[in-house]
C-alpha cells in the first residue's frame, strides 16, 4: 500500500465528503415526506393550503375539496379552485374568450 510522503501535494489526494450525513438525512426526510403525501390526506391538504393558499383562487371559497389547477399546455400549477370553478374552466377548455363571452352573456341577460 502506497503512503504519501510528507513532500507529496495533498492535492493529489482525494478529497474527503464533508456532506455526506447531511445528503442522507435530507434524502430520508425527503422520503419521509413522500410517504406521507401519499398516504395522509391531513397532511396533504396541509401541504397543499401551505403552498397555494386556504381558498379557491377564483371564488374565494374556504373548502377542504381543493382541486390544484395547472396549465395543460405547460403543466405549470396556476393555483387550488373549488370544484365548481375548476369545472367551468375545464368545460370552457381554459378559453378565455369563452370565458368572456360567457361573462358577456350573463351580464345582459342579468335583471337590474
Amino acid at each position: 500500500m502506497h503512503r504519501p510522503s510528507p513532500d507529496e501535494d495533498k492535492s493529489a489526494r482525494k478529497p474527503a465528503r464533508k456532506h455526506g450525513r447531511s445528503e442522507r438525512a435530507r434524502f430520508l426526510k425527503n422520503d419521509r415526506r413522500r410517504v406521507r403525501w401519499a398516504l395522509e390526506p391531513d397532511y396533504r391538504d396541509a401541504e397543499r393550503a401551505r403552498r397555494y393558499g386556504h381558498a379557491c383562487a377564483i371564488c374565494r371559497k374556504a373548502t377542504r375539496d381543493l382541486c390544484i389547477d395547472h396549465c395543460h399546455v405547460t403543466g405549470r400549477v396556476r393555483g387550488l379552485l373549488c370544484r365548481n370553478c375548476n369545472s367551468a374552466l375545464g368545460f370552457c377548455a381554459d378559453d378565455p374568450r369563452l370565458l368572456r363571452a360567457a361573462l358577456a352573456y350573463l351580464l345582459a341577460t342579468v335583471k337590474k
